[in-house]
């Protein structure tokens, strides 16, 4: 029998996982492209928690490379902020993590379900600005996964952890995560999965929940139901949250509303369908993404 693992390896673990990723230019780029040949697709290996912004400088090179063959020749040179992802005619939302994204996609869309590498097409323009937001640089990205930290603490600690930190240590943690050092992230990540008012748990659960074509839902959730003094489980936050947001689309006479049974979903955290029956602050504290959301995906299952 194997010796259990230790919680805190389950963190790194989910850190070091990757997923194999190829790029191929759009049909439409390809033709544009000054080399004879077309353009080969581009493999990589991408960290489940990193953002599409921080690896798309090496798209970037890559591609650029069939669009240049004249350093000084700036007439087709590759614009940046231009490129946008395509998974099955959807466009990809940079701000989420990439695990998420796989998570949500390739599993809904059953055609491409699990098959790996994973093929996105990559597109040099007419960006769909009704649809995505630009990053124009890591700094936007850098500043989005900033907000989304704070946010995380401001419900697990009213900010007090954050807070007291040095910008040095805000800059560490964005670096880290960058450049892909699990040891220097956690040395500071550790504080803002500590308890604060003399609480056992956090005083709310920062969660995202994704279903396909809606937005993704948040929710005030606490993990221990003081009444009965007991700790509430991955089943609870999603019963109280999928039941809270199909009231709200009543209320608002949504056409279409959202199906609260939770058995009908395939539920994914870091691509793992975890028990429901899994207290949701150990899920928090080993489950959560870097930016200390929780993100789960639901994924309607076949008929």
């Amino acid at each position: 029998m194997g010796t259990p693992i230790d919680d805190k390896e389950i963190t790194r673990e989910l850190w070091q996982s990757r997923l194999p990723v190829c790029f191929i230019l759009s049909d439409e780029d390809i033709s544009r492209a000054r080399r004879s040949e077309s353009p080969e697709p581009f493999y990589l290996m991408v960290a489940r928690y990193n953002y599409f912004p921080c690896i798309i400088d090496k798209i970037d090179t890559y591609y650029s490379t069939y669009f240049n063959e004249n350093s000084n020749d700036t007439t087709n040179k590759i614009n940046f902020p231009n490129i946008w992802l395509e998974y099955e005619n959807v466009s990809l939302k940079w701000h989420y993590p990439i695990g998420v994204l796989y998570d949500l996609y390739t599993s809904s869309f059953q055609s491409s379900s699990s098959n790996l590498p994973w093929q996105i097409t990559v597109h040099l323009n007419n960006f769909p600005e009704n649809e995505i937001i630009r990053f124009p640089d890591k700094d936007s990205i850098k500043a989005h996964f900033m907000h989304t930290l704070k946010e995380a603490d401001a419900l697990k600690h009213k900010g007090q952890i954050i807070g007291d930190m040095q910008e040095r240590d805000h800059k560490q943690l964005w670096t880290s995560l960058l450049q892909d050092r699990y040891d220097q992230f956690w040395t500071l990540n550790t504080k803002l999965m500590s308890y604060t008012d003399n609480l056992q748990y956090f005083r709310y659960i920062p969660f995202r929940i994704y279903i396909l074509d809606k937005p993704f839902i948040q929710k005030l959730f606490t993990p221990f139901n003081s009444d009965e003094d007991k700790s509430l489980t991955l089943n609870d936050l999603l019963q109280f949250a999928l039941n809270d947001e199909a009231q709200c689309e009543q209320k608002a006479n949504e056409r279409r509303i959202l199906n609260t049974n939770i058995h009908d979903y395939q539920i994914l955290i870091h691509g793992i369908q975890p028990a429901l029956q899994t207290p949701v602050q150990w899920l928090s504290e080993f489950f959560s993404y870097p930016d200390n959301f929780l993100h789960i995906c639901l994924v309607k299952k076949c008929s």
